[in-house]
């Protein structure tokens, strides 16, 4: 089980913005990219990206398999900026079964998102509006950390994509340590928690609960 350094805390290393990735996702990411934009510090400076790490299963006739995980980021080169969510629907329409429009009745897509903040409003309208469209699919988003969380429009995208029915949540100690083992190029590596990880999970766990308990929030 990860343990949190003693005397010690796991710092992320400082580096410049890295490279745009192309439209198809990688298969994972360095562990100092983990650490420095998934830290979930409510506030923490210079995380103006996103990061997306993602799992597909199907299933169908009670057998699941995977279709497909990766790393998405926002994209900003060479026109105009995508993000991460973005960039993963583009993606999954582009694969064989979701293009051919073949999806039996009783075929399901388990969609896992790990995100380095929340949506903001604009992508949680196209993702609600994608999963009210597509049944099939159940989405469930686990975020590091709230994207302006005190902001009406913000709040109320968080509420649409519950609503649409995805299950939306923060994530706990437990979820960073999965994310680390599929995501993180040096997942062997033994995973540190940080300093704060349990009482900054639970602080945005309970503005999440409460945002998506009060629609006049």
């Amino acid at each position: 089980m990860p343990r949190q350094r003693r005397g010690l805390r796991a710092r992320p290393r400082r580096h410049s913005a890295p490279v745009p990735w192309p439209s198809n996702p990688v298969s994972r990411f360095s562990r100092h990219y983990f650490y420095f934009h998934f830290t979930n510090q409510p506030y923490p400076e210079d995380r103006k990206g996103c990061y997306l790490c993602f799992r597909v299963e199907r299933t169908q006739g009670g057998l699941s398999s995977e279709v497909g995980s990766g790393v998405f980021e926002n994209e900003f080169y060479p026109k105009e900026p995508v993000h991460a969510e973005i960039c993963f629907l583009n993606w999954f329409k582009a694969q064989p079964a979701f293009q051919a429009q073949r999806l039996a009745p009783e075929e399901k897509y388990q969609v896992t998102w790990f995100m380095s903040w929340s949506p903001c409003f604009q992508c949680a309208r196209q993702v609600a509006k994608f999963l009210r469209d597509h049944t099939s699919v159940q989405l469930s988003i686990l975020a590091a950390r709230l994207y302006y969380p005190r902001r009406p429009q913000y709040q109320q995208g968080l509420r649409s994509l519950q609503g649409a029915g995805a299950h939306v949540a923060v994530m706990t100690p437990a979820d960073f340590a999965s994310c680390w083992e599929m995501f993180v190029d040096d997942h062997k590596k033994r995973f540190w928690y940080w300093k704060g990880i349990y009482i900054n999970s639970c602080s945005l766990a309970k503005s999440l609960e409460d945002i998506l308990g009060n629609p006049e929030n």
